[in-house]
């Protein structure tokens, strides 16, 4: 602090003493002007002047720069941190007032057929591949409804192999098959651990080992219940969407999120009521394949015959103007599926906060599962 209030005092005395100079130094050249009043008035205005411009330019570069002050900065940072929080209930108001039946984010997304057009040229059949996959609309019941509208005809004359999983999944109805398959495993698993369960439910008694796996396992699904919300997301920015006019894409909807938290409830509950670690590891790995059934059963089949994503895409998706006229048109039309989609999409804003809450459920059956196994 000494060296920046001196700094300024010292530079203004070397100033004045060189000026003391000049001036002892001009006055041999000037003393015939100093003999007249004008020509003394002169010299001294002119030797003001420099003195106040120099004195001017060393008061202006020793001005401290200002900083901001702390309070402003603990301000900043305070929003800061509050702004993930604001996202989020936003994203869920978001969601909450999302249509099953129109698609996410009507609100939002208003394209005109302009603009829509040149940007549907450009997608390709591996993209339209990937859009199918990882629709959460598009299931098991809308491959089957597309073999049942005699789709799969077409492109079997495309093809020039002949492959089972694509002739007889109409046949045999494989799709239906592995949804009832899906849910009987389900049902199998659970009701053998309910029988077996002997009322304790926190006996406090398991070895290190088992506490550690319950807690990693808990962990593991605590962070990919984030990725069922992004599943909700995930299909707001695509052009096309599957059309809602039919139970078959409601169904797959409620299959693709419902079935997966189940799963993953389930499987925290039943590590936690077994005691061999070897049976939980088992547990957790049967789990595991039998909620990836169903898109494996579609990978497969759209690896086996891949003009067959292409045709759906072309066929049975719509751009989200036409899917609000398709069921529009298809609730006037029948009475059956206006009652039941008015109480299907009720259950789907319930179904949206059980998927927001499910991180808080893993997390606390996580901690109180390693304090309690």
């Amino acid at each position: 602090m000494r060296k920046t209030t001196n700094s300024p005092t010292l530079s203004l005395l070397q100033i004045s003493d060189q000026l003391e100079t000049s001036r002892s130094n001009l006055s041999s050249p000037i003393s015939n002007a100093s003999q007249s009043p004008h020509g003394t008035q002169s010299y001294n205005l002119s030797t003001e002047s420099i003195r106040r411009s120099q004195l001017k330019r060393v008061s202006t570069r020793s001005e401290p720069v200002r900083r901001r002050s702390k309070p402003i900065n603990d301000e900043l940072e305070l929003k800061g941190c509050c702004v993930p929080v604001n996202l989020v209930f936003s994203n869920l108001c978001d969601k909450l007032s999302d249509h099953l039946l129109l698609g996410e984010q009507t609100r939002k997304i208003g394209i005109s057929n302009k603009q829509t057009q040149p940007l549907e040229e450009q997608v390709s059949d591996t993209e339209k591949t990937e859009i199918v996959l990882l629709d959460p609309k598009f299931g098991l019941f809308s491959l089957f409804l597309w073999h049942v509208n005699g789709q799969q005809n077409k492109t079997k004359h495309s093809l020039n192999r002949f492959f089972c999983s694509h002739v007889f999944s109409l046949t045999f109805a494989l799709p239906l098959l592995l949804f009832v398959t899906q849910w009987v495993l389900y049902i199998a698993l659970i009701s053998h651990e309910v029988n077996t369960f002997d009322g304790n439910f926190c006996p406090n008694k398991g070895t290190m080992e088992t506490k550690l796996m319950m807690f990693g396992i808990g962990m593991i699904y605590f962070i990919r219940s984030f990725f069922i919300w992004d599943s909700l997301t995930v299909q707001s920015s695509v052009q096309k969407m599957n059309r809602m006019d039919n139970i078959s894409a409601i169904m797959d909807t409620f299959q693709e999120f419902l079935f997966n938290i189940l799963v993953y409830g389930a499987n925290l509950i039943l590590i936690y009521l077994e005691d061999d670690l070897q049976n939980m590891i088992l547990n957790s790995l049967a789990m595991e394949f039998l909620m990836s059934l169903d898109n494996n059963f579609e990978e497969m089949y759209f690896a086996n015959v891949p003009t067959a994503a292409v045709n759906i895409y072309d066929t049975m998706y719509v751009s989200r103007k036409e899917n609000r006229r398709l069921v529009s048109r298809k609730r006037d039309q029948s009475f059956f599926y206006n009652s039941a989609s008015c109480v299907l999409v009720l259950l789907y804003k319930l179904l949206i906060l059980v998927i927001f809450l499910f991180p808080v459920f893993c997390l606390t059956v996580t901690i109180a599962g390693t304090y309690c196994k």
